[in-house]
C-alpha cells in the first residue's frame, strides 16, 4: 500500500510542471514598413520608417520568463544590406531613438546588441511592444532605384540569443533612390559644390591673344548625355558693332566645332558620376574689329540616358 500512494504522488508532481509552462512568441506574422527615400549626396544620415514587434506570453507565468530577439538578414544572419540589381545599401536597426545601440543577429550579437526582456513572476501583462528604428548612413553609392530586402526578427526564450528559438517574424524593408543628373560650371579648380549655374570668364585684351579657361562639373546616378550649345558658332559679338571675333574651344583637350546640341562627354551605365571636364578659350590676335567688349553664351543641358 505504501508504494502505491509514492507512485501517485510522483505522478502529480510531473502534471504540476507541464501545466505552469509558459511560450513566448511574436503576434504577427511580418511587418512592412513605408518605403524610405535616400539622397546619396545628402550630408546627413537618413531615417528610415520604424517599425514595432510586440512579444507575448501564452500564460499568466508562475515564474519569471526571459526572452531575447536578434534581427537576421536575408542572405546571412549577419547581412544588412537592400539590393537593386548589382547595387547595395547598407541599413542598420537600432533598439534607441539616439541610434546607439544597434540590434545585431544571431551570429554576431553581444550583450549591448540585441532586444531583451522578461515577463515578472505571476504578472497579468502578457504582451511587450519594441520599437526598431532604421538608419541608412550617409555618403553610400547608390544609384537610382529600388532597393529591397529581407529580414527576420527571432525571438528566443532565453535572455541571451543562445535559447531555444520560439518564433520568427519577417520583415520587408524598401529604400528609393531618385534618378538624379546635373551639371554646373565653375573655375577649372573647382568642383561641383562650388560651381554654378552661370560663369563669366574674362578673356583679356584681343591685341594680346585671349584665353581663358573654365570647368564643367557633372554629378548624377544615372547614365547621361552631356550636350553644349553655342548659337554663335564660334563667335564673339558686342553689341556696338556688327564685327565678330573668331575663337576656338577645347574641352579636355578635344577641339569641338561650337554649334548647338554638341555632344561632349556620356555615362552609359547606371552608376554614381562626379565627373571634372576643364574648357579652354583661345582667341587668336590680329583679327582686325572695332574696339569694344565681345562676348558669347556657351551653355550646357545634361539629361539621363
Amino acid at each position: 500500500m505504501r508504494n502505491k500512494i509514492l507512485f501517485l504522488a510522483l505522478v502529480c508532481a510531473a502534471m504540476t510542471i507541464s501545466v505552469n509552462g509558459q511560450t513566448v512568441s511574436l503576434v504577427d506574422s511580418s511587418v512592412t514598413p513605408s518605403a524610405v527615400t535616400y539622397d546619396p549626396y545628402s550630408g546627413s544620415d537618413t531615417y528610415g520608417t520604424q517599425f514595432t514587434f510586440t512579444v507575448k506570453l501564452s500564460s499568466k507565468p508562475s515564474n519569471t520568463v526571459y526572452f531575447s530577439a536578434v534581427i537576421n538578414g536575408s542572405s546571412s544572419p549577419t547581412s544588412r544590406t537592400l539590393i537593386s540589381s548589382s547595387s547595395a545599401l547598407t541599413i542598420g536597426f537600432y533598439n534607441d531613438s539616439s541610434y546607439t545601440t544597434e540590434i545585431k543577429s544571431t551570429s554576431d550579437y553581444s550583450p549591448s546588441y540585441y532586444i531583451s526582456g522578461s515577463f515578472a513572476k505571476r504578472t497579468n501583462i502578457l504582451t511587450q511592444t519594441f520599437t526598431v528604428y532604421p538608419l541608412l548612413a550617409k555618403g553610400q553609392s547608390a544609384p537610382w532605384g529600388t532597393y529591397t530586402g529581407t529580414f527576420s526578427i527571432r525571438l528566443y526564450q532565453s535572455s541571451t540569443p543562445t535559447g531555444t528559438l520560439r518564433d520568427s517574424e519577417t520583415i520587408y524593408y524598401t529604400a528609393n533612390v531618385d534618378q538624379t543628373i546635373d551639371v554646373k560650371v565653375g573655375s577649372s579648380g573647382g568642383s561641383y559644390d562650388t560651381g554654378a549655374s552661370s560663369y563669366n570668364i574674362a578673356l583679356g585684351d584681343l591685341s594680346q591673344g585671349a584665353t581663358g579657361s573654365f570647368g564643367i562639373f557633372v554629378r548624377g546616378n544615372t547614365a547621361y548625355i552631356l550636350y553644349m550649345n553655342a548659337t554663335s558658332g564660334g563667335y564673339l559679338t558686342s553689341p556696338t558693332t556688327s564685327d565678330k571675333v573668331r575663337y576656338s574651344l577645347t574641352i579636355n583637350g578635344i577641339s569641338y566645332t561650337l554649334g548647338t546640341n554638341v555632344i561632349i562627354d556620356q555615362g552609359t551605365t547606371k552608376a554614381m558620376y562626379s565627373k571634372v571636364l576643364t574648357g579652354a578659350i583661345s582667341v587668336p590676335s590680329g583679327q582686325q574689329v572695332d574696339p569694344g567688349q565681345y562676348s558669347d553664351t556657351i551653355s550646357f543641358s545634361v539629361v539621363a540616358n
